[in-house]
Order: structure tokens, then C-alpha cells, then sequence
């Protein structure tokens, strides 16, 4: 696996630790790193329209979902604009995010609209109903029998044994922090179907010492935080294939109380790929990578989070 980093800043060895810009292949002069950087800086700006009007159009069709027809068209408009934003390259976490929440909306666009047009179009039925109540409250009926009383049997005290068995079951797994859902999980889309199945084990709890000796670029964690490193393996369900990067985007490390932390890009060890590494899985394919996360140095305990569900180790 190639060390060499991509570009970017860093602290030049040569230069004591002076941050200066990586152009892939050699350290560029102070001048030459800033003009870099302005030149990227103003690219960045220019080429974020579509992908930010697609998330602020996202934000807008999940907030009015459930107004009919007004949700809807709201929800159109994000998709559009947020397919469009990915097609010419612009900003990914403020398409992609903005595409979702217009999905979700237009879900729920849809249903709200199609309930609020069947309520609209729906004949009355009330009337009838109640004059058949009317009718079978005033036909009589025939007096019926006094029951007979069943002698009641004499208490018996319950076995040991059917007190166990009568004691309530333990709750269910429910994706919770308190019940979170068992490995290997099943990971679902935004917009549902089932994507892939993914086991997971963290293979170093205090990875700040290995994965300063796996780089020389690789920052230090911050005063109070550590590097935690966890293996996945990951093994496709849809048909149509599926990118080992989206385990990535979708998931992130819990500590037991429910705190979540993005992965961290760092250059890994010999032997230890990316996630983002992997080829495109299909039903029965599988792939084993690694991510690392950096955590409060106080946490103990971890769990996974993916798409709004807890899964434990």
C-alpha cells in the first residue's frame, strides 16, 4: 500500500514542522502553497449553488411533508436539484443530504396526498351505519336464562416452575441505546431495501501510538481523545451491487451512552484496507476493511451506529 499522501497542507519535515502545501509529489514554496490554497478556496465557493439550494430545498420538503401537494412539489424540486448537483460535481455531503431529505419528504408527500384525496372523494357513510345501530338496538331480544353458578375450586398456590415461566420476557432488540440490535445486522437504505450485512470488531481500543507509526502524516488525537480502529466485514444483498464506501458514510462509533463520532481519515497499516477500498459487492460478495474514529479518552464502552439504529459489539 502507497504512503505517499495526497495533496494538501502539512508540516514540512525540511522546514521544522512549517505548514506547507503538498502537491502530490513535492512541497511547494510559501507563496506558491498560498496562491494554491485562495485558487481552491474560491473553486470551493463557486461550485457549491446547486448542491446548497438542493439542501435548503431538502430542508423545506421534509419540514412541509405532511401538507398535501405542498410537500410533494417541494420534494420534487430537492431531488431534482440535488441529482443535478451531483451530476456536475459539486459539494456531495450538501447533495447527497439534500436528495435524501427530498426523498424521505416525497414518501411522505405521497401518502399524506393520497390520503387527503381519498378522504376528499370518499362517499358519506355515516347515515346508514347509524340507522342500522337504530334498528338492532330496537328489535327485541328474548329474555335470556339465569346462569347457573360454578362452584369456585379451592385456590391451589403455583409451582415454582410456572412462576418462572409465568415472569415477563425480556425486552426485545430494538435499535435503541438501551436494547441496541445484535451482530451481523442487516443495513437498510434511506430510502429502504435491504443493502448489505455487516459484522464488526474493534481490534484497538487505544490506537494512538500504532497509528502514529503507520505514517508520518497522521495527526496525533487531541488532548483528552484516542484512536479507536475496528475491522468490518461487509457482505452485499441487492442485486444491483453495492459500493463498500457506504458502510462508511452510513456508520459511525457509539460510546455506551449514545454519543456518535464520524471516521477519521488516516493512512492505515500494511495489509489494513479502507472500506473505500473495496469492489462493488453483489449478493454473497464480501469485503473486510478498516476504519478508525477518534473518541474521549474516558470511553470504555462502544457501540455502531447505522442509520438511526444502535448495534452492539
Amino acid at each position: 500500500m502507497s504512503s505517499t499522501p495526497p495533496a494538501g497542507w502539512y508540516a514540512a519535515p525540511h522546514a521544522n514542522g512549517e505548514q506547507r502545501y503538498w502537491d502530490g509529489t513535492q512541497w511547494q514554496e510559501p507563496s506558491q502553497g498560498h496562491a494554491t490554497m485562495e485558487a481552491t478556496t474560491a473553486q470551493g465557493s463557486q461550485s457549491k449553488g446547486l448542491a446548497l439550494a438542493a439542501l435548503v430545498v431538502g430542508i423545506v420538503a421534509f419540514l412541509t411533508g405532511l401538507i398535501p401537494w405542498l410537500g410533494l412539489l417541494a420534494a420534487v424540486a430537492a431531488i431534482g436539484l440535488g441529482v443535478l448537483a451531483l451530476v456536475k460535481r459539486q459539494s456531495k455531503p450538501l447533495s447527497v443530504t439534500g436528495t435524501a431529505l427530498g426523498g424521505v419528504a416525497l414518501l411522505t408527500g405521497l401518502v399524506v396526498t393520497v390520503a387527503f384525496t381519498s378522504v376528499l372523494t370518499s362517499p358519506n357513510r355515516q347515515a346508514p351505519v347509524a340507522e342500522e345501530r337504530a334498528e338492532v338496538s330496537a328489535t327485541p331480544t328474548p329474555q335470556e336464562a339465569e346462569p347457573t353458578p360454578t362452584p369456585t375450586p379451592p385456590a391451589v398456590e403455583p409451582s415454582p416452575a410456572q412462576e418462572e415461566s409465568s415472569a415477563p420476557a425480556a425486552p426485545a432488540a430494538d435499535g435503541s441505546v438501551e436494547r441496541p440490535l445484535p451482530q451481523p445486522y442487516v443495513a437498510k437504505g434511506l430510502l429502504g431495501g435491504e443493502k448489505y450485512s455487516l459484522t464488526a470488531q474493534i481490534v484497538n481500543a487505544n490506537a494512538g501510538e500504532a497509528v502514529r507509526e503507520w505514517n508520518q502524516f497522521n495527526d496525533e488525537a487531541p488532548a483528552g481523545y484516542k484512536y479507536v480502529v475496528i475491522e468490518l466485514t461487509m457482505t452485499g444483498i441487492d442485486v444491483d451491487g453495492v459500493e463498500p464506501s457506504l458502510a462508511e458514510y452510513d456508520m459511525s462509533l457509539a460510546t455506551g451512552e449514545g454519543n456518535r463520532y464520524d471516521s477519521e481519515y488516516v493512512f492505515l497499516g500494511d495489509d489494513m484496507p479502507r472500506m473505500s477500498d473495496g469492489p462493488t459487492l453483489y449478493p454473497g460478495n464480501s469485503f473486510t476493511g478498516f476504519l478508525a474514529y477518534i473518541v474521549p479518552e474516558s470511553a470504555q464502552s462502544f457501540l455502531l451506529h447505522d442509520n438511526g439504529r444502535y448495534v452492539s459489539f
